[in-house]
Order: C-alpha cells, then sequence, then structure tokens
C-alpha cells in the first residue's frame, strides 16, 4: 500500500526541517571557522631597532620609566564554539618604576628595582572579526583580578650584575618578587635591554600560574582560560 497523504505530508515536512536543522548547523559551523579565523593577536613585546642617537657615557645613576612603556598578559583560551585555542592578550600603557645603576669594581650593579603596572587600565589588543573583545576585559579586571581591591601589578628585585657597557643586547634572568592579587612569589624575569638612543630599554616576560595569585582561571560563558599565563613588559628608561 502506498502511503497516505498524511504520511507524504509528514515526510517532506521531516525533509524540510532537518534541511533546516543541516543549514543551521553549517552556518554554526561556518561562523565558528570564520571567528577563529579571522583572530589576531599581537606578537609579543619585544626591543625596538636601535635607533641612533647620544647614548649615555655612563649608566651610572637613576633611571625611570618613561611614557611608551608597556606591560600586559598573554593567555591561552577557548572562545565560544573554536576548534582550537588562541591566544588573549591584554596591555596597560599606565607603568611606572625605576632602577639605580651603580659601578661595581669592573662591572655595573643595577639595584633598587622596582616596576608597577596598572591591571585597571588593561585592554584586550586581540581581535575577533575586527570586534575588540571588551566583555573579557570587563570580567577579567573586576571579578577575577578584582581590581577594585588590587588595583596593581608590582615586581622588585635587589640586585642584578650588568656589564660595564652595554653592547647591541644583553640577555639577563634576573629573580624578583611578584605581587598580583595581594599574593607575593618569587619569580624569574627574563629579558633583554639595550640602549636605544639616550634611553634604557627593557623587554622580557614572566611565566605564571594564575592559581599561585589565587586567580581563578577565567571561565566565562563565552571563553575559557588556561591557567598558565605570561607576563610581558616592554620598558622605555630615562635618566632621572
Amino acid at each position: 500500500m502506498g502511503a497516505g497523504p498524511n504520511s507524504r505530508i509528514r515526510l517532506r515536512r521531516g525533509v524540510v526541517i532537518g534541511a533546516i536543522a543541516g543549514a543551521g548547523l553549517l552556518a554554526l559551523g561556518g561562523a565558528s571557522w570564520l571567528l577563529f579565523s579571522s583572530h589576531q593577536a599581537p606578537t609579543p613585546l619585544a626591543l625596538e631597532t636601535p635607533v641612533a642617537g647620544s647614548s649615555p657615557s655612563s649608566l651610572v645613576g637613576t633611571w625611570k620609566v618613561a611614557a611608551g612603556s608597556e606591560a600586559g598578559y598573554r593567555a591561552k583560551e577557548k572562545f565560544i564554539n573554536q576548534p582550537a585555542t588562541t591566544e588573549a592578550v591584554a596591555r596597560t600603557a599606565k607603568v611606572g618604576g625605576s632602577l639605580t645603576v651603580s659601578s661595581n669594581g669592573s662591572g655595573l650593579i643595577a639595584t633598587k628595582i622596582h616596576f608597577t603596572a596598572d591591571l585597571t587600565a588593561l585592554v584586550s589588543q586581540d581581535t575577533y572579526a575586527q570586534y575588540q573583545v571588551y566583555q573579557r576585559d570587563f570580567f577579567v579586571r573586576n571579578i577575577y583580578l578584582e581590581t577594585n581591591r588590587f588595583p596593581t601589578a608590582d615586581f622588585a628585585a635587589g640586585s642584578v650584575p650588568l656589564p660595564a657597557s652595554l653592547t647591541g643586547s644583553t640577555t639577563l634572568s634576573v629573580s624578583g618578587k611578584l605581587n598580583v592579587h595581594g599574593v607575593t612569589k618569587p619569580v624569574i624575569a627574563r629579558m633583554q635591554v639595550q640602549l636605544t638612543g639616550n634611553r634604557v630599554e627593557i623587554a622580557g616576560s614572566i611565566n605564571v600560574d594564575m592559581r599561585d595569585f589565587a586567580i581563578a582561571p577565567p571561565d566565562i560563558s563565552f571563553t575559557t582560560a588556561e591557567p598558565q599565563a605570561v607576563i610581558e613588559f616592554r620598558l622605555l628608561l630615562d635618566r632621572a
């Protein structure tokens, strides 16, 4: 016996609904792929190409952070239905601090090393489809970093030996203490230092685990972050 009219109608309706659902899944998959493929994150902070200028005849003295300095974080996250993780990058230009350089026998030594970053001014630098992910900033700053209670991050180190003169870039590993979210932990800052014109330029990073600083890895409805993060910085120092 052939199918009745009602059966044929149900069959056609099922085919239509299935086609619509399939198209919806394809569209969702396509949107997810577009979101993932359009993601753009800036490269890590690094030394600039040295510019011509009158380099200091002596590095001895106090050097303070100048305008143009930056600091921030870089972390892996999975955004909505991405097929893989991408990098969340946020930075602040509100950076301060200083260090003092003095003679130490045949070389130099940097002491009184203290740098700060204003976490309330962190702004995402990576984008999805040219759309700045400011929603993430709201949650990270207010819920996870609790910047209303802990507005700054601080790095301090006692002393670091330096070569007698800086020719090209010098690579250093600096042991210090990082204070974030009201928690202080020992860390190692790996950095490069060079003279750029009449300035000292420092660029580097610190690897951290958010949980060591009582910060839960962000887990929001639209993104989930991994606990490991990299703190990046590029500091321009002028003589005080």
